[in-house]
């Protein structure tokens, strides 16, 4: 295993043991394998399990661990949970209450659904969510495959994990094989249980909206019907009579050298703050007609435009020489001038492309949207101003919402990230991370 200081999954043999392990799971400060052993009246950083029927369980899931992201918190399906959550793997082992999925160039280490684990002997510590470089994820699984391997080859599960990791390395090692791996992943299929039909037609809607576009896409809709779902976007998006000049998002994050383990909240305030320096409006509530200045567009158009991808599962942009057409979802005043946003945001994330999408998946692409949305159109230092963030009220937080133009869970949603309410849930704790 690497000398990663911040990510590490790492496994100890006690004498005699050629299968069975000591296995510690940190991520950052978080030590997710920590345990309170009541019976010894002991706490301790690992957990006792088979290395290969771990390993083994890490390998059979290895394309969705590392590119399927979460769809829903509340009530992910049992296919997910068997393919994400660490208590699903083999071997009758008080597995760590932990799920883990990608959200783009990150992987994400999150408390199981069930993660109250029954009082008994052994109990895990609570953790808070964790987020790994999904290239440091897969160097130092690579080097807990390559541990487990040295030391239970003999075994005949360590046979079978020999001849399964050499599968994945191939696979991994072709890019044409690997681009179909990962697109399947994305779309929430085992290994070659994706219809060809369906991988076939992305793969020729590729041309318009790119690689990263389609496996972008099938976060938004994975399943069956992600084909079908993106071309009845791309046609509601060349219908729509909405164009926008994005060309300001272009300069924005240039000269950044964010830390290693940046969120994309932090990067997004970043942005927001950026462009409102650059448009000459660096407090306050942003004006439609600033809006008009962002877009190059007459708002009194963008906002009676009709909504073409109003039925649709997401929104997207298609770019032109000069302007991009977007397919957008919503209706109120309000609204739009935050998807709107979003769209630019979109263009910040990933510029050169000429293909985005807007939804409400869980990917970073899609966190640093709504984070740039929330940090343009209502700044926190600017919030702070109107607002007793020790004390608001729902009718302060209606009140702040009108004054910058934004929904109220716009004004909530900050007080959340920032600290002063708590999270309510498990998306909005992912939606910080």
């Amino acid at each position: 295993m690497n000398a990663s200081s911040y990510f590490k999954f790492s496994a100890v043999w006690p004498s005699g043991s050629d299968d069975v392990a000591e296995i510690s799971l940190q991520v950052g400060s978080r030590v997710i394998s920590r345990i309170a052993d009541t019976e010894k009246q002991k706490v301790r950083d690992y957990f006792r399990a088979s290395s290969t029927g771990l390993a083994l369980w890490l390998a059979d899931n290895w394309w969705r661990l590392r590119w399927e992201t979460i769809r829903d918190f509340r009530l992910p399906s049992v296919d997910w949970r068997l393919r994400h959550e660490l208590n699903s793997a083999s071997g009758g082992a008080l597995w760590p209450p932990v799920m883990i999925f990608s959200v783009g160039d990150r992987i994400a280490f999150a408390p199981s659904v069930g993660k109250n684990v029954v009082n008994g002997p052994q109990t895990y510590f609570e953790f808070p969510m964790g987020m790994v470089g999904a290239e440091e994820y897969e160097q130092e699984l690579d080097g807990f495959f390559e541990a487990v391997r040295g030391h239970c080859a003999r075994t005949v599960d360590g046979k079978a994990l020999d001849a399964l990791l050499g599968q994945i390395a191939t696979e991994r090692q072709d890019p044409e094989l690997a681009a179909w791996r990962r697109l399947e992943a994305c779309l929430g299929f085992d290994p070659d249980a994706a219809p060809d039909e369906v991988i076939g037609a992305l793969v020729e809607m590729e041309d318009i909206a790119g690689e990263d576009g389609v496996e972008e896409a099938a976060h938004a809709q994975p399943g069956s019907n992600a084909a079908q779902s993106l071309s009845l976007v791309i046609e509601a998006t060349r219908d729509s009579k909405v164009e926008l000049n994005l060309d300001l998002a272009d300069g924005l994050l240039r000269d950044q050298n964010f830390p290693r383990h940046v969120s994309p909240w932090t990067m997004a305030e970043e942005a927001a703050k950026e462009l409102r320096a650059v448009i000459g409006v660096p407090k306050g509530p942003l004006k439609n007609g600033t809006m008009e200045d962002i877009f190059k567009a007459r708002w009194a158009d963008l906002k009676s435009a009709t909504a073409t991808a109003r039925k649709l599962q997401y929104g997207a942009r298609i770019g032109g020489k000069k302007t991009s057409h977007v397919a957008l979802q919503t209706l109120t005043p309000h609204d739009r001038r935050f998807e709107l946003t979003r769209q630019f945001g979109d263009a910040v994330w990933h510029k050169d492309t000429d293909f985005g999408i807007v939804s409400r998946a869980k990917s970073d692409r899609q966190k640093f949207q709504r984070a740039f949305a929330h940090s343009l159109l209502c700044p926190f230092d600017d919030l702070q101003r109107v607002i007793d963030v020790n004390d608001p009220t729902q009718e302060a937080m209606h009140a702040a919402a009108l004054a910058f133009g934004v929904h109220q869970s716009v004004v909530r949603n900050q007080l959340v990230y920032k600290g002063y309410l708590p999270f309510e849930n498990t998306t909005e704790e992912a939606e910080a991370a």
